[in-house]
């Protein structure tokens, strides 16, 4: 370091220390935990800026790495152990002067070739003054941006007005022993590390504030100058008998309530209050595989959200951690009828744009809303939509609406240069704020407007709602999905009305079905749905505490290991003692401590509670139907038990949304049968396996496991045995779905069936349409369902494993 930073740092680092504030992320944090002393760090920045090196010095020190200030020996020599790539830029001089950069890197690549056990690491470290991405307009706020390069005068200015806001992003180390072994050592490899450094720069930049914004009205402007905008208010004054004047007000008018107004300034002040607001509602926000997203944003890629529904918080919870997590916010597709005063505003500036729930019969509007979205994608826009439109009643996934993942494909078929990422995401809660007004709802109730009146009410009621779960599922590289279902998707290319091909409705039914799939394959267990879910059938919902311990154990240990959905979902953050006193403090269930202390689920708070079972319970249905059929068998051999689960499986992994192959199915049976051996719940000897005694005292752990997939095998009985009665004439839909919904609801009120989804008819639909999708009931004359042989060995399977009681219920004429 110069004479002059040494002099200036002590000076500086007090007023910087005072003025600045900075989140910092790691990308790989794993991967910079390696040995200093045979692998020496080098730190890469932007600029040679003293106020960027005491940031970088404050971070080393909370994450005890390297000071910066502080040289590295080698071999006998003294190497600074920070690397700029540019000087700041003069206050008086129009070209700023060169940095020692290139010769540092070339001396370090000599090294190596004459020492092969070094192994240097260049470890990436980016800073940025404020996140703003810039807007197409001159203003005063560029004196404030840290866009360009600035002077030592204009970063005088940033550090007053966005020294609070200075974001830090340490990426994944470069081996200079890599480079060196496999391009060599010459000045030129020097050149081209610090153009890659230099591309790494901008990449980040990118990720982290997004593209140069339009001003709104100048952005209405041109998407109505647009091609396609412009013949479709052609079309619709030819078709409506109107003139184009007109026609373009109309369009203007969608175009006004549609387009988004996002301000980066008013999501940092909306980050200070919803930190506040996060504080205040819950004990913390969980986040997993955010480096997934990181990683895509700074490779390119054109990333599009698609989370599940369970709250309007949802809106804000998201947006707010991909803001925490260095990633640009999306813009979000949220429902009109959010557009009230004054959460409209908030969520417009938020980066919402809002869109009507049905744009049938309604050609211009539709066209409008194409070409807007395509525009946002084209521009390098992350976007964010629900696939299930609204908002789950139930805690289950709804069967996706396809709509937008169809017009997201039709925007890749204009030619984009970028891939597109679908990115599912899982959200979920320990206390869904609206939970009760579901239920209402369901119960029949007319849905409320949103409104400030019913805004203020929630806030009214705040409290402590446990904690909260953002898990990044699996990503959907639709480049390569399309190149391996439809490689001849790019015939079908075109740059302004792009066809809707004939395989495009089958591709994104597959996609959507796949979208949902990894959404449920990221979900969260929390000590609400886990103890929701096994009390829910346990015998009048109690169970002594040192039981519901070991049931907790039980599931906890079938999520582990071998599950299919361990790399994605999170699990319990505590063990299960604490897991059951963190329940208990939620104030959901009811504690007796007067004898042998028992824990029960409130009459009045089963159906709420099977809310929070419904968002985990798909995890445990191959656990469940295995021990179902170990305990109607008892005595069983392994190819007889895989015979009967892969009957009934597939049409459980449509419903629930899980897609595994044959290879996670077998190691996840393998590792099911693995634990209920540990838990001494069966006993393996070679093929055979044999459930233990209804008289022992494990039988409980099996029995209650096995009712977890009780309701859903009474759901198909129902649909099964209409079928199987109508076998000689057949049932139309119509009348296949109404008696199978009469029967469901005679059930629900004979044996207490509480859960609002088992007389829910899109859920028995559903049903029928898997049934007919996999040939196992076929369309005879009139348009009558009638089973085949396939589906007979199925229905058998099933009503073996339900309750006498309930059989009989569901046979009664």
């Amino acid at each position: 370091m110069t004479d002059y930073k040494g002099l200036f740092r002590h000076i500086f680092k007090i007023p910087t220390l005072l003025l600045t504030k900075t989140r910092s992320v790691f990308n790989d944090a794993k991967d910079i935990e390696i040995n200093q002393a045979e692998r020496p760090i080098f730190y890469v920045l932007k600029q040679d800026s003293l106020t960027d090196l005491l940031i970088l010095q404050r971070c080393c020190k909370k994450h005890n790495l390297p000071n910066p200030f502080k040289p590295v020996e080698i071999k006998g020599k003294s190497f600074k152990r920070y690397v700029c790539l540019d000087k700041l830029q003069p206050v008086l001089k129009k070209q700023a002067g060169k940095t020692d950069a290139n010769d540092q890197v070339n001396e370090l690549l000599n090294l190596h070739s004459q020492h092969p056990e070094i192994d240097a690491q260049l470890l990436p470290c980016y800073i940025t003054w404020g996140r703003s991405p810039g807007v197409k307009t001159d203003n005063v706020q560029t004196i404030f941006s840290d866009q360009k390069k600035p002077s030592w005068l204009k970063k005088a200015f940033i550090i007053l007005f966005s020294g609070r806001h200075t974001f830090l992003s340490i990426s994944k180390p470069l081996s200079l022993r890599f480079v060196a072994d496999e391009y060599g050592t010459d000045k030129s490899i020097a050149n081209k590390l610090l153009r890659v450094a230099r591309f790494h720069f901008q990449r980040r930049h990118l990720a982290l504030a997004g593209p140069r914004l339009w001003q709104r009205d100048h952005l209405i402007t041109s998407l109505l100058a647009s091609p396609v905008i412009k013949k479709a208010i052609e079309d619709e004054a030819k078709t409506k008998n109107i003139s184009i004047e007109q026609a373009r007000a109309t369009a203007k008018s969608y175009l006004e309530e549609m387009v988004a107004d996002y301000r980066e300034n008013f999501i940092r002040i909306m980050d200070k209050i919803f930190t506040w607001i996060w504080n205040k509602l819950y004990s913390g926000i969980e986040v997993k595989n955010d480096d997934r997203v990181r990683k895509l944003a700074q490779d390119g890629h054109e990333i599009v959200y698609v989370p599940c529904h369970r709250s309007h918080m949802d809106y804000l919870l998201l947006t707010y951690v991909i803001y925490r997590q260095g990633i640009v916010p999306p813009h979000i597709a949220a429902g009109v009828n959010l557009n009230f005063w004054p959460m409209g505003t908030v969520f417009r500036r938020s980066g919402a744009f809002f869109i009507r729930r049905s744009f049938r019969g309604n050609k211009l509007y539709s066209e409008t809303f194409r070409e807007y979205l395509a525009q946002l994608i084209a521009k390098g826009h992350s976007i964010k939509y629900y696939p299930e439109s609204g908002r789950s009643r139930t805690g289950r996934l709804l069967k996706p609406k396809t709509g937008m993942l169809a017009m997201t494909v039709q925007t890749m078929l204009r030619g984009l240069d970028r891939p597109v990422t679908l990115v599912p995401v899982y959200v979920g809660y320990e206390h869904v704020m609206e939970v009760k007004t579901y239920l209402r709802e369901l119960s029949g109730q007319k849905k409320k407007k949103e409104s400030a009146l019913h805004l203020f009410s929630i806030v009214k009621n705040l409290r402590h709602f446990g904690r909260s779960y953002v898990n990044f599922g699996e990503p959907i590289n639709l480049n390569k999905s399309l190149n391996q279902d439809v490689p001849e998707w790019k015939q079908s290319i075109d740059p302004f009305y792009p066809p809707k091909p004939a395989w495009l409705p089958n591709y994104i039914s597959n996609l959507s079905q796949k979208v949902m799939s990894n959404i449920n394959h990221a979900a969260a267990l929390n000590c609400v749905n886990l103890t929701a879910m096994v009390l829910s059938v346990a015998n009048k919902h109690v169970l002594f505490r040192d039981e519901l311990a070991k049931q907790l154990a039980l599931c906890i240990q079938l999520h582990s290991d071998n599950s299919p959905f361990k790399d994605a979902s999170t699990p319990p953050e505590s063990d299960v003692e604490t897991l059951i006193d963190n329940a208990i403090k939620m104030d959901k269930f009811d504690v007796d401590t007067s004898g042998v202390e028992t824990i029960a689920l409130p009459d009045e708070s089963a159906v709420e509670l099977s809310y929070y079972r419904n968002n985990i319970i798909h995890m445990y249905m191959i656990p469940s139907l295995v021990a179902a059929i170990l305990l109607e068998d008892k005595h069983t051999q392994l190819e007889a038990l895989k015979t009967k689960l892969t009957q009934i499986y597939p049409l459980l992994a449509n419903e629930y949304f899980i897609e595994i192959d044959d290879g996670q199915f077998e190691q996840h049976l393998k590792h099911v049968l693995a634990t209920f051996q540990q838990h001494k719940l069966i006993s393996v000897e070679g093929e055979n396996i044999s459930a233990v005694d209804h008289a022992d005292k494990s039988y409980l752990q099996l029995h209650l496991l096995s009712l977890l997939a009780q309701e859903t095998l009474q759901r198909y009985a129902i649909v099964l045995h209409l079928v199987d009665d109508n076998s000689q004439d057949g049932l139309v839909r119509s009348d296949l779905e109404r008696r199978a919904l009469e029967i469901a609801k005679n059930l629900a009120k004979l044996h207490d069936i509480k859960a609002p989804e088992f007389v829910d008819k899109s859920i028995l639909s559903q049903f029928v349409g898997e049934l007919r999708d996999n040939d196992l009931i076929v369309i005879k004359a009139e348009g009558r369902f009638i089973g085949t042989p396939e589906l007979h060995v199925r229905s058998s399977i099933i009503y073996s494993l339900i309750d006498g009681d309930v059989l009989s219920t569901i046979r009664h004429k």
